[in-house]
């Protein structure tokens, strides 16, 4: 995939990207008279931003923002829901957001291998014991589902619960055997009521391309009591493991990221998992997602590359999403790359400083131009939320 940094227009058609360079709109505007030309002197042009883990699927339980509060109005024209539903409720879910005429955003998703799961704020598919119940899984009718929806399905999203051997989850082995080449998503982190495999025993089961979402997290047990990396976690980055942010209200610690970078364990993607309990901070929005990369001392074309082409292939999307390429799908990020701070940001115990931040100002998705709220950030209204245990696992 070429790189290309420099002045230029991008020309989408018919949902396309037509064309990209000098004056390349120009030729645009004379056969076409009537197209909308949106001026960016001076800002970001890039590859649509892709958040790989956010809950959308408003409605199914108590859980979810709306698709496009965290797309398009936030500059983000891809998301990927992070298994808020099962397959049971996903025709249902995928016709109320998904395939619905008023969202606006690209909506893609991680689905949960189990029949019934939803994700609620009381957890309570692991309260009533169904999350780690071995007759809530149906390997058919997930095979079924997953053919039935391949167009919008990207992936398994499975929460690694054990039924009394610690070191193997039946939930994990069964999303790994109908995912096939697709990836799945693990959350690394405990639930109540339900228990989880050990770190280590999830790092030896994760294949090349699946994804461990809360890779930063306090108490994940990728580090070991000296702060070095544990050997199933080296083991598991060789093996092609992609380490996803995921931030959420207490899944990444700045502390984490920096003893992991420190060792060259850069993220591959930076999710929000964005939900009700969090776009208020400290998560706040995608764009301070990338700003907290800056805080950490990432240079630009590093977190782009995570917004967008590592996300790409991350979600084995990259040859649809994740570049400017002619001929691609017409998904574009506008941002104002902004010098004028310090900019304070929090991972929701610690406050860091990055010199740079990412303002988004629009996007485009599918040929037309959507242009960006308004968004809070720590830097401008501070702290918002309540007490959050340094480790805590929910």
């Amino acid at each position: 995939m070429r790189q290309f940094d420099g002045i230029a227009d991008v020309v989408v058609l018919d949902g396309r990207i037509a064309a990209v360079g000098r004056s390349v709109g120009d030729r645009v505007t004379d056969a076409h008279p009537t197209a909308e030309i949106v001026d960016c002197t001076g800002l970001l042009i890039t590859p649509g931003f892709i958040d790989i883990h956010v809950h959308v699927m408003k409605g199914l339980g108590d859980f979810c923002v709306g698709a496009d509060e965290v797309g398009v109005q936030m500059g983000v024209p891809v998301v990927v829901d992070g298994g808020t539903s099962g397959v049971a409720t996903f025709d249902l879910a995928r016709a109320a957001v998904i395939d619905h005429p008023h969202t606006a955003t690209k909506v893609l998703a991680f689905m949960d291998p189990n029949q019934l799961y939803l994700a609620t704020k009381d957890f309570i598919c692991h309260k009533l014991e169904i999350a780690n119940d071995l007759k809530n899984l149906d390997l058919d009718l997930l095979a079924a589902s997953m053919d039935r929806n391949a167009d919008v399905v990207i992936g398994l999203k499975a929460r690694a619960c054990h039924v009394g051997d610690p070191e193997r989850s039946p939930f994990l082995e069964t999303a790994q055997t109908a995912a096939g080449s697709k990836p799945v998503m693990v959350h690394l982190g405990r639930f109540p009521h339900t228990p989880v495999i050990t770190p280590q025993a999830l790092l030896r089961t994760l294949r090349g391309g699946d994804i461990i979402t809360h890779a930063f997290r306090g108490a994940g047990g990728m580090l070991d009591s000296t702060g070095k990396a544990i050997p199933e976690f080296r083991d598991a980055v060789d093996r092609g493991v992609v380490l996803d942010i995921g931030h959420s209200g207490t899944d990444f610690r700045f502390r984490e990221a920096r003893r992991l970078i420190d060792q060259g364990y850069l993220p591959d993607t930076i999710s929000t998992d964005l939900n009700v309990f969090n776009i208020g901070g400290p998560v706040f929005s995608f764009a301070e997602n990338m700003t907290k990369m800056f805080a950490l001392g990432l240079d630009v074309v590093d977190v782009i590359a995570m917004a967008t082409s590592n996300a790409a292939r991350a979600i084995g999307k990259l040859d649809e999403y994740g570049s400017l390429e002619v001929g691609r799908a017409g998904e574009v990020s506008v941002s104002r790359l902004r010098t004028d701070g310090p900019f304070p940001v929090s991972d929701g115990h610690e406050v860091a400083v990055a010199e740079t931040a990412i303002e988004p100002i629009g996007c485009v998705r599918s040929g037309s131009w959507h242009p960006a709220r308004s968004l809070p950030t720590f830097a401008t209204v501070g702290k918002t939320w309540g007490p959050a245990l340094d480790d805590s696992d929910w």
